[in-house]
């Protein structure tokens, strides 16, 4: 069950490329922007003046070429590139958007793929890049309908075109678009479920063949009433996916595949995560990822800054791109973005750095309170100074930020007052609705906040509560949306998770296998939220006594690890933990054998998700070696325990709270098998451990403990030595 062979998860490529690509390279960092309209076909392409010193990874001597055709962009030849790379610019979103097309353009060129860049449509501003009335996403729509107006006429650049928003980042070096032509040839646009939306395809990240198809579709995508009503591209986009005569023609993938969640964090994966794109975040922060990912690029094996980045001397004509670094940066330089820009509250009455700041703190709120252990505490304080601000301000709203502070309430075990902020939302919010003042969210959110206050009556152990306000919630769904829409699965899994948290295992079943059938239909069986889903009917299956919840199980695990997702394997491994325990409890040789088993899918998910070199997987191993102990198990259980402290060792230290309890497990095993000498000095290892890291030191009563289970072992070896002779 646990190897000694301990591996850890870093990108291990070098990339070269040559004078000519660097030419090419699409970006330059720190130059004076300028955009225009091109002549050919009417879209624009970006274009930057020329600046001797602050190229993309500080090559002094190279510049890019301005462009004057739609596709005239940088060709390493003359055959045509399989992926041509399309994106679309502004001066309002240059200061972020100059990272993304810089990575973007060296990940192109690594792989012969052309690149163009685009400025705003003929009829838009760069405030506004579409015609007026129509929402600024569609700009993407115009573009990609241009290049295939003529597909016999040779308008495309290349076989295949990968439509990339600004606020995306190339995160691998690797080729991902051509395993995907070749795993779906017949497909003509491929791209990620919408995680978080209504379940459509996310327009940020499309693979769109050049094909007479292609260019009918984005025609229809164009003109499509929603379009011409100022309503976001993915709603006429979800609407044209779901005619039957498309379907054929569009794969979308899990949400993760070629995209990642709003939440970034729940479902990017280092190292494997194609791109990461930064939905809806700040400005800032979009500018402070992108120019560190960059920085990270064009820094040189070895060196400590990309100022130290030089040529390589053995040929002048490469130079190279370092992929050989790992991610342990991304999560300080996202906080820190993020605290930058809350930093506005009270420190200016700009009405936008408000509005940015208010946004950044839904995202630093959501962060803390998601991390082990959560830290509810300071998310709490960084949504009450946001709804403080932006009360003052007046910048609407209020109610969704409300019921945010209310969800963390609950999270700290203040339920009354969740309760009553719940309820203030709800009312504020059904108010806003009659007049016509809720904003983008619409309808839709006014459930999101019963099912929050739902939530928060079932943490108070309320549960007639909680089933009578997800019910409600459920109800106006299923008229908004109809019945089978993702959007009601959720709903439905909730309400079956009630029903699972009181033992009535089957009635929750029926819930859960309800949910399935409506993700399994428009999600697909590989969709994170299908897997979760599918989790939580195993477990109502197993509990109940229904043999199918084996397969069903099965299936679970197996797709979590083919995710390799840390966010999902950490749901999973939860529903998991949670049955095994069951198990144990029931009592009795066969539960505990049981127990074990699912024990053994845990650490199966967490190793595809962490890696064996983890606290999670530590943590897993010594559940599993617990259990061993309860059954009697106990030489199994050293074997496990010892495992589990070599992890925490690679992890932690010799001098961890964490590495001081797996000396005392190993030592109360030791003892039970009668190794009382090493068990003392498990003991006292544990007692050394704790007494430096704990605030009472010798005092504290874990310390105290170990030493008296060392006296204890020592006393007893001195008896077995006495008994002997």
């Amino acid at each position: 069950l646990v190897s000694s062979r301990l591996v850890s998860l870093a990108m291990t490529m070098t990339v070269k490329l040559t004078r000519v690509s660097k030419v090419m390279a699409i970006m330059v960092l720190g130059a004076v922007w300028s955009w225009s309209s091109s002549s050919s076909g009417g879209m624009g392409m970006v274009m930057a003046q020329e600046d001797d010193d602050d190229v993309i990874c500080s090559a002094a001597n190279y510049n890019w070429t301005v462009v004057g055709g739609a596709a005239s962009a940088w060709r390493p030849g003359d055959d045509t590139p399989d992926v041509h790379i399309v994106m679309q610019v502004t001066d309002p979103i240059g200061e972020y958007a100059k990272y993304s097309v810089a990575v973007a353009s060296l990940w192109a060129q690594t792989h012969d793929f052309t690149m163009a860049v685009h400025s705003q449509l003929p009829e838009g501003t760069p405030e506004h890049p579409t015609p007026e009335g129509m929402d600024h996403r569609f700009g993407k729509v115009a573009l990609m309908k241009e290049y295939m107006e003529d597909v016999h006429g040779g308008s495309c650049p290349a076989e295949w075109l990968l439509w990339l928003d600004a606020d995306v980042l190339m995160t691998v070096e690797y080729d991902w678009t051509r395993p995907l032509i070749e795993t779906y040839p017949d497909s003509h646009i491929i791209g990620s479920r919408d995680i978080g939306g209504e379940g459509v395809m996310n327009s940020g990240v499309m693979l769109v063949k050049c094909s007479e198809w292609s260019s009918l579709f984005f025609e229809h995508w164009w003109t499509h009433p929603l379009a011409t009503a100022g309503k976001p591209d993915q709603l006429a986009l979800g609407e044209l996916i779901g005619l039957p005569e498309n379907s054929e023609y569009i794969t979308v993938l899990s949400g993760e595949a070629i995209n990642t969640a709003p939440f970034w964090w729940h479902s990017f994966v280092p190292g494997v995560s194609p791109v990461l794109h930064l939905i809806n975040q700040p400005k800032e922060t979009r500018r402070a990822v992108g120019s560190a990912l960059l920085s990270k690029l064009c820094t040189a094996p070895g060196a400590d800054s990309m100022d130290e980045f030089e040529e390589d001397g053995s040929d002048s004509e490469y130079m190279t791109v370092n992929w050989n670094w790992s991610w342990e940066w991304l999560a300080t330089e996202y906080v820190t973005s993020l605290e930058t820009v809350t930093g506005a509250f009270g420190t200016t009455e700009d009405k936008e750095a408000v509005i940015q700041a208010s946004k950044a703190s839904e995202f630093l709120a959501s962060y803390f309170s998601e991390q082990n252990p959560p830290q509810h505490d300071k998310a709490l304080r960084v949504l009450d100074t946001s709804l403080r601000y932006t009360e003052k301000h007046e910048l609407g709203g209020t109610a969704l930020l409300m019921a945010r502070v209310a969800e963390t309430l609950t999270a700290l075990g203040r339920y009354e007052q969740a309760d009553g902020l719940f309820n203030a939302a709800q009312n504020q919010y059904q108010h806003q609705l009659k007049t016509g003042l809720t904003g983008p969210e619409g309808t839709p959110a006014l459930y999101q906040i019963i099912k929050g206050r739902a939530g928060a009556a079932m943490a108070n152990k309320k549960g007639e509560l909680a089933l009578e306000l997800y019910h409600t919630a459920l109800a106006g769904q299923e008229k908004y949306y109809g019945k089978e829409h993702v959007a009601v699965a959720v709903t439905v899994d909730e309400i079956g998770t009630v029903f699972a948290t009181y033992g009535q295992h089957a009635k929750a079943a029926e819930y859960f296998v309800r949910a399935v059938t409506i993700n399994d239909e428009k999600l697909g069986l590989h969709d994170p939220t299908s897997i979760v889903v599918r989790c939580h009917l195993a477990v109502a299956y197993l509990r109940s006594g229904n043999p199918a919840g084996d397969d069903v199980l099965a299936h679970a695990v197996a797709e979590t690890v083919k995710h390799g997702s840390p966010h999902l394997a950490r749901k999973v491994s939860g529903r998991l933990s949670a049955l095994a325990t069951s198990f144990e409890n029931a009592g009795g040789e066969e539960n505990s054998f049981k127990a074990l088993y699912v024990h053994s899918l845990v650490t199966e998910v967490i190793e595809a998700g962490f890696g064996k070199v983890s606290a999670e997987f530590a943590t897993a191993v010594g559940n599993m070696a617990t259990t061993l102990v309860g059954g009697d198990k106990v030489r199994d259980a050293l074997l496990l325990f010892e495992s589990a402290l070599e992890v925490d060792r690679e992890v932690y230290g010799e001098e961890d709270l964490a590495v001081a309890t797996d000396h005392f497990n190993i030592g109360y095993v030791q003892s039970k098998l009668g190794m009382f000498t090493e068990a003392a000095e498990s003991f006292e290892n544990s007692a050394a451990i704790r007494a430096a890291k704990l605030p009472m030191g010798e005092a504290a009563e874990e310390v105290v403990h170990a030493r008296s289970r060392a006296a204890k072992a020592r006393k007893a070896g001195g008896a077995a030595s006495k008994m002997e002779l």
